[in-house]
């Protein structure tokens, strides 16, 4: 299993988000997330990439314990696309920064240059990322997150600010890595259709 759940809650003070969560996402999975707002979709993507801890049970990302640096390697997290870059560097700087922490040198540029062809970035590439629009800094968020190669994509309302053909363009690339798990939470219909099974969080779990 790529990811395995046991168990698994978490609580903000006393209320519960999510309670006793059993699941498995085999590998090459598409698993969509869905529920109204506040029923902690991207609590639980927080909670899959190692980034917010569990109150309570345990995860693993391809046997791994979620949060390990082995986790961290095999895990491609992207939230908020339009936002977390570094404003002041360029598209292809902020991934570049990403590639240095998750390759080889030597596969550094070849890699960058890959998911800028990927995801159509090249024409604002070397654009500081403070000048792009919410759909430019989507793409260049989504492509730092397939950097290196991950085995499993964690996608928060990925296509949100994105036109057609450039949600055309990141489902091509989803499918050239038929390997990657990827679970995402979207409420595009083109998502929900694009995925194989449907996790709904109800609020208050």
């Amino acid at each position: 299993m790529s990811i395995q759940l046991r168990r698994a809650t978490r609580r903000f003070r006393h209320r519960p988000i999510f309670t006793d969560l059993d699941l498995d996402v085999p590998q090459g999975a598409r698993l969509l997330l869905a529920g109204d707002n506040g029923s902690g979709k991207t609590t639980l993507l927080r909670c899959l990439a190692g980034t917010l801890a569990l109150t309570a049970g345990r995860i693993s990302v391809a046997g791994e314990p979620v949060g390990s640096p082995a986790a961290r390697r095999l895990v491609g997290l992207c939230l908020a696309p339009e936002q977390g870059l570094y404003g002041r560097l360029s598209a292809r700087d902020n991934l570049r920064l990403v590639a240095r922490l998750r390759l080889p040198r030597r596969s550094v540029e070849p890699a960058t240059a890959r998911v800028i062809e990927e995801l159509g970035i090249g024409t604002y590439a070397d654009r500081p990322a403070e000048k792009c629009s919410a759909g430019m800094r989507a793409r260049v968020s989504i492509a730092r997150a397939l950097l290196g190669d991950p085995v499993v994509l964690l996608l928060d309302e990925p296509t949100r600010s994105l036109d057609e053909p450039t949600r055309a363009m990141l489902w091509a690339a989803l499918d050239r890595r038929r390997h990657l798990t990827c679970v995402i939470a979207s409420h595009h219909r083109e998502d929900r259709a694009r995925c194989d099974s449907t996790l709904t969080l109800p609020v208050g779990r």
